[in-house]
């Protein structure tokens, strides 16, 4: 595997996954005490990153990939093959590579209609709601933090559920 010697912001940007932003002020810092040999603008304006250089762009605190947990009770009584398909809507429909739904459907006793329950890793619930009312027309919806994910797991997988994975 070939590695380049120069980076540009963008290279960096995608391998650390940040902003492009905080790229360019991480190297405004850097300017100051950085010889042009590692650090320099080409002739397109674009700045280029020596490799040797890369560990200054690593997080400072490693982000957790949290999941929370949802809880969604569609006000119709929907098919499991229906909840499928809504589900697979909303998934496309939120456009987002760091999206993971993970679902399974369950029975309540009182009246047998079908609701789901949710783990989720998402960065814009707001859409994701919004998304979810289409997709169902009408839903009541429980939001909560996960601190046990092993455990929310068997819970939803309880009576047996499969749970369904929508990621990339």
């Amino acid at each position: 595997m070939q590695q380049n010697e120069y980076l540009t912001v963008k290279e960096i940007s995608l391998k650390y996954d940040m902003s492009a932003r905080n790229v360019r002020r991480i190297i405004s810092n850097l300017t100051e005490n950085c010889s042009e040999a590692t650090l320099y603008k080409n002739k397109n304006h674009e700045w280029q990153v020596h490799h040797l250089l890369l560990p200054k762009f690593k997080p400072q605190r490693t982000r957790k990939n949290k999941y929370y947990a949802l809880s969604i009770d569609p006000c119709a009584n929907y098919t499991k093959s229906d909840i499928n398909v809504v589900m697979k809507f909303v998934y496309e429909q939120m456009d987002n590579n760091m999206l993971e739904l993970n679902y399974s459907v369950e029975q309540k006793k009182s009246n047998n209609q079908n609701h789901l329950h949710c783990y989720v890793k998402c960065s814009d619930k707001k859409k994701l709601i919004e998304l979810l009312k289409l997709g169902f027309s009408r839903i009541s919806y429980h939001e909560s933090k996960i601190f046990d994910l092993d455990g929310w797991k068997q819970y939803i997988s309880k009576e047996g559920n499969q749970i369904t994975t929508l990621k990339n």
